[in-house]
């Protein structure tokens, strides 16, 4: 943590000019506003501090008591209110409040200094409310064209320091950076405070170890809502300076309502060089539900995937210019529609993508069994001909670790045919973390690996002893596991693999942190190339090209294969010509 909040003086102070005629009205109605008495008595009058109404807890120690109080429009959301804060000291206490009235967001604007009497009541639900006056019975206008008040702040915040700025007017003098995109299309952002913020269980144990950084993340961090309808699609990682609103709540948390569209500074995705001379590269690559309807431009919507045949036909597109650009000689992909390899199977549809984007010699691991174990998804493996020659037929491994868990892994003994090395390669994709069991082994067991770990760690268990016996046939035992493991780096599937022997060859070369999704504004990695220490040895380079996972969903990006998938692709580059000698 850097520090606890900052609550300096406010920076200016208001210089209230009085209306020439000050109207007090009833608000409570719905009907047309109508004044009914002298305004200026209602200004004039005592007024209960807001600091007051708000207490020092997270409910008003004044809670279903009529009050008066007296403060500055900095915020109005026609339709539902406007927050209402006054010029005084804040110790431990809000001075700001929302006003729950209708009729009255539609009249007052910003910069006005009002009085209010109306009921006090926590909006929401437990402890995560809003104090707010309610039935309301008089209105007026005191002054208008008020300079506002304003706090510094600096994150991170705790859940008391936060309910201390309730309904008040931040800045935030440091820049925040965006780690969350999932609703930006909407004009709905997260921003944390240092870096983006990063699963915990990626560069902790599971346990108290992640949950201790759980709880960082959830101080690091605050929503926002940008001013419509133009909002600027931005990376996780981008740097926001200029962040200034009122901490308002949208019915569910604390949300930053901003003032204006923040300044941001971004760059574009990284490049990515294709592979040496004598190089072979592999990519796995999770396709986001690659499903073409019923392969003759109709049978949409489908189960997963594309709505309607625009919509594949735009997923094509985007799949197609980031394997034109990544030049794989060997593709092993996830989420591929499970309909077998006939002449309108999504398999096809794919590989006639693959033969359109600049080589036409691409094929298909066919395992000759139809449908791949009975998921309406499945892993796959596709190869350039000219370049590999499958040495054998493929293996798949059924049993109840894959009996509607995770998916039936698909493993291929390769041939290189300039070099005449030999190496196995397993395409696999776990068991998610999604719909969870209320209780048993695979529940959530409240470590920060989420539900069905023990399925996960199940499904490697079974796979480590089918691949080695596999890999015999290979040169010199070289053997690659592909694909989303549905488990960040450091929980108990990536362990065992790294038990078994293998070792992540991103996390080797590259180094750490790394990260191939984000979840809930958190960075993590599902996604790995395990291999072998073999085939280590023969590893020049492997890298996760992020291309997806930092980029917002429904929103135009500036380059034609930015968001193909939630996933960002893995990409190793071999060179098996090599004498096998680490490096």
């Amino acid at each position: 943590m850097s520090g606890p909040v900052r609550l300096p003086p406010v920076v200016a102070q208001p210089g209230p000019k009085l209306l020439p005629t000050l109207m007090l009205i009833l608000a409570a109605c719905s009907g047309p506003i109508e004044p009914t008495t002298d305004a200026a008595s209602l200004c004039r009058s005592d007024h209960t501090a807001i600091t007051a109404v708000q207490g020092g807890g997270f409910g008003s120690p004044l809670a279903e008591t009529m009050v008066s109080v007296r403060g500055f429009v900095t915020h109005a959301e026609p339709g539902k209110g406007f927050y209402l804060e006054e010029q005084a000291a804040a110790d431990n206490a809000s001075r700001a409040l929302f006003v729950a009235d209708e009729a009255l967001s539609r009249t007052v604007s910003s910069g006005q200094e009002v009085a209010v009497r109306g009921r006090v009541a926590e909006l929401g639900a437990g402890r995560d409310t809003l104090t707010s006056l309610v039935e309301i019975a008089e209105y007026g206008v005191c002054a208008d064209d008020a300079d506002l008040p304003l706090t510094h702040v600096a994150l991170p915040l705790d859940s008391r320091q936060r309910e201390a700025l309730e309904g008040m007017r931040l800045t935030f003098d440091a820049p925040l950076f965006f780690t969350d995109h999932y609703e930006m299309f909407r004009g709905e952002w997260t921003l944390s405070s240092d870096a983006p913020l990063r699963v915990p269980t990626e560069d902790a144990a599971p346990g108290n170890a992640a949950a201790a950084l759980t709880q960082e993340n959830l101080e690091r961090a605050i929503g926002a809502v940008l001013p419509g309808p133009d909002f600027p699609a931005l990376p996780v990682g981008a740097s926001v300076s200029h962040v200034q609103g009122v901490l308002g709540r949208d019915g569910k948390e604390q949300r930053l309502l901003l003032e204006s569209t923040p300044r941001a500074a971004a760059s574009d995705s990284e490049p990515i060089d294709p592979p040496a001379d004598d190089s072979l590269r592999i990519v796995s690559m999770n396709l986001l539900n690659y499903f073409n309807g019923d392969g003759r431009g109709s049978g949409f919507p489908t189960a997963r995937g594309a709505q309607n045949l625009a919509d594949f036909r735009a997923q094509q597109e985007r799949t197609a210019a980031a394997i034109a650009r990544l030049q794989p000689h060997l593709l092993a992909v996830q989420e591929l529609e499970n309909d077998g390899f006939g002449p309108d199977s999504a398999a096809q549809s794919l590989l006639d993508l693959l033969n359109g984007t600049g080589f036409s010699d691409w094929a298909v691991v066919d395992p000759a069994v139809g449908r791949i174990g009975g998921d309406v998804i499945t892993v796959g493996l596709f190869y350039r001909s000219k370049v590999l020659e499958p040495a054998g037929p493929a293996e798949l491994l059924r049993g109840p670790a894959f009996d509607g868990l995770s998916r039936v892994p698909v493993a291929q003994l390769f041939r290189e045919r300039s070099t005449g090395s030999s190496f196995l390669v397993a395409v696999n994709h776990l068991k998610s973390k999604g719909r969870c069991p209320d209780d048993g082994p695979n529940a959530d067991q409240g470590d920060g690996q989420g539900c069905w770990n023990r399925a996960r760690v199940e499904a490697v268990s079974a796979l480590l002893p089918w691949l080695d016996r596999l890999a015999e046939k290979s040169t010199d035992r070289q053997l690659l596991v592909l694909g989303d493991m549905n488990a960040w780096r450091r929980e108990d599937p990536i362990r065992a693999y790294r038990n078994g022997g293998y070792i992540e060859l991103v996390e080797e070369l590259s180094g750490l942190p790394q990260h191939s999704f984000v979840y809930f504004g958190q960075r993590g990695t599902l996604d790995y190339a395990l291999a072998s220490t073999s085939l280590r040895a023969r590893a020049r380079q492997a890298t996760i090209w992020h291309i997806n996972a930092d980029w917002p969903r429904n929103m135009s990006l500036p380059r034609p294969w930015l968001r193909m998938s939630d996933h960002d692709p893995v990409v190793v580059d071999l060179e098996l010509s090599q004498s096998a000698t680490s490096d």
